[in-house]
């Protein structure tokens, strides 16, 4: 793991996409969702510690002083029970907010430990990067309420003077989703980005996140690339992507596609992407994807019980992550196509989310040394991969 003086704060907050799945409502459909008072009121228990500590953990000297240590102490401490209370009620939901509070558990309790050891590096690490948490969760579920502006927060953290795209990402933490994608839009409207990369950067991708998912709101995302398809210095190839997502936008606004929850609209839509996709990790089929795992997720957190169904809903949420994720701290990729296999073993998809599975630990631990699969890992492939073929040996009653 790399040292936290690696990175600069700007740097560490930058590296999220995933506590936008944590903070789960009863989602029969985007927009308007109905409240859940309990995951709220347990998720503001987690928030409170996390913002006092936070801001300290950008200052060394202020982290490691003396003076602080105690009350450090006692709010990681607080962050690390309240995570694992978090972590007991995610059982009784469905399993991708189970695997992220899971998670968040692990992070907190790492940054506590290594911080009563006085490792303190290894603590703010493990604290800067456990906003992952938050912003994974946070994006793939419709809002369910207006949140007040966490305007301690913002304060300590001096939100003004960072990068359009760090402010961006507590606004999301603190699921402040219309000042999240305002400042997207200002920052991707303005001549600050290079404009030859615009279709490819990872934070544009963010943003759809947030606009489809929380928002339920396709129409923001096609009045952004209006304004930079206006640009007279716009590249042939980014004309042709934002022109492509334009016309993605538009069929699935009139499909009203991000309103559903339903699998079949979800494989549709996942379908209407691959056709515009030329090869496998082409980004004209991002504004798919992106509508098709909200509704996936939206679909998965309405039914929480294990079918063939939701097994396939996994599997074809697998497949969204191997476009969208950049995450390099949480993988729901490996996530989704281990339960997909876990739930329905003897499923006609099982053996292809095995497939991707294994594509995505080879290429995870390959580099210029070569393929070094850790122990677990083969365990856990080798597992899932006797699960299939013992399924696939039992005859189907």
């Amino acid at each position: 793991m790399p040292s936290c003086a690696a990175f600069s704060p700007v740097r560490l907050a930058l590296f999220s996409s995933l506590m936008m799945t944590a903070l789960p409502a009863a989602a029969t459909s985007a927009g308007k969702a109905p409240q859940d008072p309990p995951t709220q009121s347990l998720m503001q228990q987690i928030f409170t510690p996390l913002s006092r500590v936070l801001p300290l953990s950008f200052d060394q000297t202020a982290f490691e002083t003396t003076k602080n240590h105690d009350a450090i102490s006692k709010d990681l401490k607080t962050l690390m029970e309240n995570s694992a209370n978090l972590e007991a009620h995610a059982r009784k939901k469905d399993r991708a907010f189970d695997y992220i509070a899971k998670s968040l558990r692990a992070d907190s309790t790492h940054a506590y430990r290594r911080f009563q050891r006085g490792d303190y590096e290894e603590s703010r690490f493990a604290l800067h990067n456990l906003t992952e948490n938050c912003v994974a969760c946070h994006e793939s579920l419709p809002e369910t309420h207006k949140v007040p502006p966490a305007n301690g927060l913002f304060a300590a953290l001096k939100v003004d003077q960072l990068h359009p795209l760090e402010k961006a990402h507590y606004y999301v933490i603190s699921r402040q989703f219309d000042d999240a994608l305002k400042t997207y839009e200002d920052y991707f409207s303005s001549g600050s980005v290079p404009i030859g990369s615009l279709g490819m950067l990872g934070s544009f991708t963010d943003y759809l996140k947030i606009a489809a998912n929380a928002k339920a709101d396709l129409q923001r995302p096609k009045q952004l690339i209006d304004r930079i398809l206006a640009r007279p210095d716009l590249p042939t190839h980014v004309r042709s992507q934002m022109q492509s997502w334009k016309q993605s936008l538009a069929e699935l606004e009139a499909e009203g596609a991000v309103s559903k929850s339903d699998l079949a609209t979800a494989r549709k839509v996942l379908s209407q992407g691959r056709e515009r996709m030329e090869f496998p990790r082409d980004r004209n089929g991002t504004i798919n994807y992106v509508t098709a795992a909200s509704i996936l997720n939206r679909y998965i957190h309405n039914n929480p019980r294990a079918n063939l169904d939701v097994a396939e809903a996994y599997y074809l949420l697998g497949i969204t992550e191997s476009l969208l994720a950049r995450s390099y701290w949480i993988s729901k990729e490996e996530f989704d196509f281990e339960t997909a296999i876990r739930l329905a073993p003897g499923s006609s998809f099982a053996p292809k989310a095995y497939s991707l599975l294994e594509e995505s630990y080879t290429v995870g631990f390959s580099g210029s040394s070569g393929t070094h699969i850790p122990a677990d890992v083969k365990v856990l492939l080798a597992d899932l991969r006797k699960l299939i073929d013992d399924a696939q040996k039992t005859p189907k009653s």
